[in-house]
């Protein structure tokens, strides 16, 4: 079998293929990727030698790699293993073989309870249902908030014609965007408003969230098992690596007492969408965490904001005027245990993008 596990000394053909296969660039890949790939495969915190990345190796090339990033996870206080495959290639010259094929089998076969990626798109989606995974829709379910709405339209209509003129356009009425935000933010009618909360902000320290994901995560029968040491590794590796924008915004917030009622983690994308990561605090708080939050990445300059929604909040995120989509990638998952495929189907899981492999991305 052509197949094996991925060893360091692979990274330099992985990096080029991951380049120019998957960023579709030119050259060679530059350090920052072999650091990205060595960090990420060789020094997470979760390493477990049973539950490998993978290589499919064919005379001495590697022509095919799938990254395998183990997690650990409680089911009702029992352990649960994942395995979130992502940066997923296959060489063009190997793509009429079976190298792709092989590498998903392979990582399937794996010892871990559970197989899942949050980002694939609707060919991987497609590929993997044909293989055995389930389309998790809870988790594949996305809210969008803008807070640019006339900036954000003009340049949804550039992205979609992919055009100089369009781009010029955009170019010419972006002043006139700019006043037509600020006065829809700043209208007390209208449902873009953006008004400063009183819940005082401080910046979410590691020992700070995982007091919150402890004391949140009530009423869930899966969730995410961190420790110190594997929750600030995640958090710096993110900041280090910018994977959705240019800085990752980190706050507690806590109501007149000093008790705490919410936090989010997101990036602030000056310009641009902000990818939320994680948003959670007090059921009956979530109106103030949510105003919070949209506030912090208005004024910081990003034009909308995007999300999975966790499906016991979704009438928080609709009275706050977001709107909903399966436009953000695909959660898929297999396991041979049936009742871990219920809790996730049926929303039960205090998952958010924070615990797989969104937030494990390179922005570069």
């Amino acid at each position: 079998m052509p197949v094996r596990p991925l060893a360091e000394n692979d990274i330099p053909q992985v990096a080029d293929l991951y380049w120019k296969v998957l960023r579709e660039r030119s050259g060679a890949a530059p350090l920052l990727v072999h650091s990205f790939l060595t960090e990420l495969y060789f020094h997470n915190p979760w390493m477990d030698s049973s539950i490998p990345s993978l290589v499919y190796e064919e005379k001495g090339r590697i022509a095919g790699f799938l990254g395998v990033i183990p997690r650990r996870m409680c089911f009702r206080g029992e352990t649960v293993r994942v395995a979130y495959g992502g940066n997923f290639v296959v060489h063009p010259d190997f793509r009429t073989t079976l190298a792709g094929l092989h590498l998903l089998r392979t990582y399937m076969a794996g010892p871990q309870d559970l197989s899942q990626t949050d980002s694939a798109n609707d060919t991987s989606r497609a590929l993997l249902e044909r293989l055995g995974f389930t389309t998790i829709v809870p988790y594949s379910t996305y809210w969008v908030r803008l807070l640019r709405p006339v900036r954000s339209g003009t340049l949804a209509i550039a992205h979609v014609a992919e055009s100089a003129l369009a781009s010029s356009l955009d170019f010419i009425i972006r002043p006139f965007s700019s006043m037509a935000d600020r006065f829809a933010a700043r209208l007390s009618a209208s449902p873009f408003r953006q008004v400063e909360s009183r819940l005082q902000a401080s910046e979410l320290d590691v020992d700070t969230l995982l007091c919150c994901l402890a004391q949140f995560r009530q009423g869930y029968s899966l969730w995410p098992d961190y420790n110190a040491d594997s929750l600030g590794w995640l958090l710096a590796f993110m900041q280090k690596m910018r994977g959705h924008g240019e800085d990752l915004g980190k706050m507690v917030l806590r109501d007149e007492a000093g008790k705490i009622v919410g936090w989010y983690i997101y990036y602030r994308t000056r310009g641009g969408f902000g990818g939320v990561a994680q948003v959670g605090g007090e059921k009956k708080r979530m109106k103030e965490v949510l105003d919070h939050l949209f506030y912090d990445a208005w004024s910081h300059g990003a034009i909308a904001l995007q999300g999975v929604v966790d499906r016991q909040l979704i009438p928080d995120f609709s009275e706050k005027n977001c709107f909903f989509t399966c436009r953000g990638g695909w959660t898929v998952a297999q396991s041979p245990k049936p009742h871990l495929l219920g809790v996730l189907n049926n929303g039960d899981a205090f998952l958010s993008r924070l615990d797989g492999e969104w937030c494990l991305a390179l922005g570069c």
